[in-house]
C-alpha cells in the first residue's frame, strides 16, 4: 500500500495503488483548494511531489496528460506543480502545497 507524506502537516496516510490523489487527501482530511471539484481546469489543487519511490523513476505517480499539462500552463503554474486531482498514486510520495 503507497504511503503520502505531507511535511508540512507531519503525516504520513497510506492509499491505495491507483488512488486519486486528490480524494485521498480529502479523505483524510486534509483541505484541498479546488473549484472545479477535480476537474482539472482550476487548477487550485496544484501540489509538488518532491520525492517519489517506484521500481523506476516516474513509477511512483502516473506521467501528466496533455489535458493537465494545457491547465497548468494556462494557469500559469510552476514547471515542477502538478493537480492533485490528476495524480494516480501507485508508489510512496512526499506532496507539498501553498495552501497548507
Amino acid at each position: 500500500m503507497p504511503k503520502v507524506s505531507i511535511p508540512q502537516k507531519q503525516m504520513t496516510i497510506d492509499v491505495e495503488a491507483g488512488s486519486n490523489l486528490m480524494s485521498a487527501l480529502i479523505a483524510a482530511g486534509l483541505p484541498v483548494a479546488s473549484s472545479c471539484d477535480g476537474d482539472g481546469i482550476c487548477s487550485m489543487c496544484r501540489v509538488r511531489v518532491t520525492s517519489e519511490s517506484g521500481s523506476a523513476p516516474g513509477d511512483a505517480i502516473n506521467s501528466p496528460a496533455s489535458f493537465e499539462t494545457d491547465s497548468l500552463k494556462r494557469n500559469k503554474c510552476a514547471p515542477d506543480e502538478r493537480l492533485s486531482c490528476q495524480i494516480e498514486v501507485r508508489g510512496d510520495i512526499t506532496v507539498k502545497t501553498k495552501y497548507w
